[in-house]
């Protein structure tokens, strides 16, 4: 993928200490994604505005409960808690020796595992 430059400066830009750098400043337009969306023409389709997009949210999805809120708070903590237990009771905390074996890529895969479904918990899946 070739860039075509459309337009080169040089600028001196003054450093920390009193250093000075020589940076070539370059505008890149070609092999560059552009939206071909542009709002501010007439043809554009119409956005939904913030009302109208809460409109179509279902009313009970505004309503609020602490008793709902603190059973997620549990459900997490629980879920979390126990795959650290199972990945407490599966997998070692120091690297193989060898990375490449058998032994090194289940550990691998295990710990990936581990930090895939952790985040997912703890994001609020």
């Amino acid at each position: 993928q070739h860039h075509q430059i459309i337009s080169t400066k040089s600028v001196s830009l003054i450093m920390g200490k009193g250093g000075r750098a020589n940076v070539i400043v370059e505008k890149k337009t070609e092999g560059v994604w552009k939206s071909s969306y542009n709002p501010l023409d007439s043809k554009a389709p119409k956005l939904p505005s913030k009302g109208e997009i809460k409109a179509a949210i279902p009313k009970e999805c505004f309503e609020k409960s602490y008793v709902h809120s603190m059973y997620f708070v549990a459900r997490d903590t629980a879920m979390a808690a126990g795959l650290i237990y199972a990945t407490n009771s599966l997998l070692s905390t120091d690297v193989p020796a060898n990375i490449l074996s058998v032994e090194g890529l289940a550990w691998f895969a295990g710990w990936n595992t581990y930090a895939f479904w952790m985040g997912t918990i703890l994001t609020g899946h």
